[in-house]
């Protein structure tokens, strides 16, 4: 099963582990939302996962 992380302004970033998950959407993030990035753990990333 796939995991996701939806992103308010709409982006999924997708990936089979939690590691792809979170470099999906932290990549995200440094290219549209690089202040958010910087207050963002990667315990608070592990929380918005969800399984598809």
């Amino acid at each position: 099963m796939a995991k996701l992380i939806r992103c308010e302004c709409g982006f999924v970033g997708r990936g089979d582990t939690e590691e792809e998950v979170i470099g999906a959407i932290r990549g995200h993030l440094a290219s549209d939302h690089p202040v958010l990035l910087q207050s963002v753990s990667r315990e608070d990333l592990l929380g918005w996962i969800e399984v598809e």
